[in-house]
């Protein structure tokens, strides 16, 4: 099991976006260590939304140093591409076409009323923290989700 970070970007990463933050993250995580030791590190992009970094943390625990290397990291992505990765009043949910869409949380009454966001419709809980979670709980149903009191 590892440890995670998502990191959702508001809009869709544009093939070359998404070709130099590959290209960025990558050199990141190979230089990414605690306390002089290199963490077992993995990253990956999905949906061409999410930057999800990894850690497996039976091999090398990562220290808040590394972590706050991580944010740094993360902080300088944000700006060079302008994606509002730590806007957490942002929702991400799939369409009834499959697609991610992001949404501001007061915007979560008006698309629930017009039915764009159903009980059912999944939604993204970015704040798991692991790899089983990552797996078995990070899209949700609404009516199931943190998000569902703001309706």
């Amino acid at each position: 099991m590892s440890r995670i970070w998502i990191y959702q970007s508001k809009h869709k990463l544009s093939p070359s976006e998404k070709e130099s933050i590959t290209s960025e993250t990558t050199d990141f995580i190979n230089r990414w260590a605690a306390h002089n030791v290199k963490l077992d590190a993995r990253f990956e992009i999905k949906d061409d939304r999410f930057i999800i970094l990894s850690v497996n943390e039976q091999a090398v625990l990562a220290s808040g140093c590394s972590i706050d290397d991580s944010v740094r990291f993360m902080q300088d992505l944000d700006k060079k591409y302008n994606l509002s990765l730590f806007d957490r009043l942002q929702m991400a949910y799939l369409d009834a076409n499959g697609e991610v869409q992001v949404s501001g949380l007061n915007d979560i009454d008006k698309l629930y009323e017009s039915g764009e966001i159903k009980d059912n419709t999944l939604v993204f809980d970015n704040t798991i923290q692991d790899s089983n979670q990552l797996s078995n709980s990070w899209k949700v149903p609404f009516a199931e989700s943190g998000f569902a009191v703001l309706k």
